[in-house]
C-alpha cells in the first residue's frame, strides 16, 4: 500500500518516457534506424549520442564514416552512393575518443574515415568541457539517470500541457528535442537543423575578437599531450588499414577574419602553420582545409549557423575534393555529374532532406 503511490506516478512517467524516445536505449534507436522508415532522434534529457553512432556502425558496417564534432555533421549518405556511409560525426569531440572509438569497433574497420579537423579540438579548455560526455548506453531501471529522465519528463508535460508523442508535423520523430521541434539525427546519422533564419557572424565578431565565442576557445598554442593522443589514433587507424581524411569546415568570412585580427588565437596559427601541415601529412592524413570560403567555392549563405556550413556547402566541397587524385582512388563510383545535379536543386540548407 505504501508503494502504491509511487508506482501510479513512476510506471505511468517511465512508460510515457520510453514511448517519447527518452528512455529508449540507443542500441535500439540505432536498430531502428536501419529499417527504413525516416525519422529523427534527439534527446533532451540525455545525451548518448557517442554510444548512439557507436552501435550504428557495429550494426550497419559502413564502407566509409564521417567522425568528429557537429563541424562533420551534414555529410550525408546519398552523396556517397554506391558506397556505403554512415555519419558518426557529433558523437567525438575529445581527440582521445577517436582512438577509443576505433577500438570499440572491434574486428570491423571501415574503409576510410572523414573527420572534422579543427585547432579547438587540440586546446585543453575545448577537451575538458567533453569529458564528461557519456560514452554508455541510458541508464537501466531505476537508475539515477533514468529517474532523472522520468523527472524531467513529467516536468515537461506540466509546462506544455502536451503529450510528446512520437512525431512533429506529421514528420516522425523520437527523442523530446526532436519531437518538439524537428531536429536532430537522420537515418544516416547526418543531422536535420530544421529551418534557421540566417546569421552573418555578425553578432559575433566582438566576442571572437575578445576571444570569448564559443567553440572557438584562446589558446597560444596547440597541447603537445592532445597532439600525441591524435598521433595514437592515426597509428591504431594505420594498423586497421583505414584511410584517414581530416576535413577543416568553413566559417562564415566574418568569423575568419574575426580570428586573423584577434591577438587571441596562436593556435588557429599555429593550425595553419606550414610546420603543423608537414606532421599532419606525415601522420597519413589527407587534409583539406576549407576554413576560406574561396578555397572551394563556397557560398557566405550556405550556413546553419556562422561555424556548421550546410548540405550544399558540403556538396561543393565534395567535388573539390574529387579533384585530388588521391581521395578519388578512395572512392572512385563518386559521380561528380550527379552530385552537380542535386547542388542546382538544393536549398539553402538542403539538398537531400529524406533521400538515403
Amino acid at each position: 500500500m505504501f508503494l502504491l503511490p509511487l508506482a501510479a506516478v513512476a510506471i505511468p512517467g517511465a512508460a510515457i518516457s520510453y514511448l517519447s524516445g527518452e528512455l529508449l536505449p540507443v542500441s535500439a534507436v540505432a536498430w531502428l534506424q536501419t529499417r527504413g522508415t525516416p525519422f529523427t532522434f534527439l534527446a533532451k534529457l540525455s545525451d548518448h549520442s557517442y554510444r548512439l553512432k557507436l552501435e550504428a556502425v557495429l550494426q550497419r558496417k559502413p564502407e566509409a564514416i564521417a567522425m568528429g564534432s557537429s563541424r562533420a555533421n551534414q555529410w550525408r549518405s546519398a552523396m556517397f552512393r554506391p558506397t556505403r556511409f554512415y555519419n558518426a560525426a557529433n558523437a567525438v569531440f575529445v581527440v582521445r575518443d577517436f582512438r577509443r572509438m576505433l577500438e570499440e569497433f572491434g574486428d570491423f574497420s571501415p574503409r576510410v574515415i572523414l573527420f572534422s579537423f579543427d585547432y579547438f579540438t587540440f586546446v585543453p579548455t575545448f577537451e575538458t568541457s567533453y569529458l564528461p560526455q557519456s560514452r554508455t548506453e541510458v541508464g537501466g531501471w531505476a537508475s539515477p539517470e533514468q529517474i532523472r529522465i522520468i523527472q524531467g519528463l513529467l516536468d515537461d508535460l506540466v509546462q506544455t500541457r502536451s503529450f510528446p508523442w512520437p512525431s512533429h508535423n506529421a514528420a516522425p520523430a523520437l527523442g523530446l528535442s526532436a519531437i518538439r521541434t524537428g531536429v536532430g539525427f537522420r537515418l544516416d546519422g547526418s543531422y536535420n537543423y530544421g529551418s534557421r533564419t540566417f546569421d552573418d557572424g555578425t553578432s559575433s565578431v566582438s566576442a571572437i575578437e575578445a576571444g570569448k565565442q564559443w567553440p572557438l576557445v584562446p589558446a597560444e598554442g596547440l597541447d603537445n599531450s592532445i597532439l600525441r593522443d591524435f598521433e595514437r589514433f592515426t597509428e591504431l587507424a594505420r594498423q586497421k588499414g583505414i584511410a584517414l581524411v581530416g576535413v577543416t569546415m568553413p566559417y562564415i568570412p566574418k568569423v575568419r577574419g574575426a580570428m586573423e585580427r584577434s591577438p587571441h588565437y596562436g593556435a588557429w596559427r599555429q593550425f595553419q602553420s606550414a610546420a603543423t601541415k608537414e606532421w599532419i601529412r606525415k601522420q597519413g592524413v589527407l587534409h583539406f582545409d576549407f576554413s576560406d570560403l574561396e578555397s572551394f567555392g563556397g557560398r557566405p549563405d550556405e550556413f546553419a549557423d556562422p561555424y556548421h556550413p550546410s548540405e550544399p556547402a558540403y556538396i561543393r566541397m565534395l567535388l573539390s575534393m574529387l579533384v585530388n587524385e588521391r581521395f578519388r582512388t578512395l572512392f572512385p563510383d563518386l559521380d561528380p555529374h550527379d552530385l552537380q545535379e542535386t547542388l542546382k536543386r538544393a536549398g539553402r540548407l538542403e539538398a537531400y532532406r529524406d533521400t538515403f
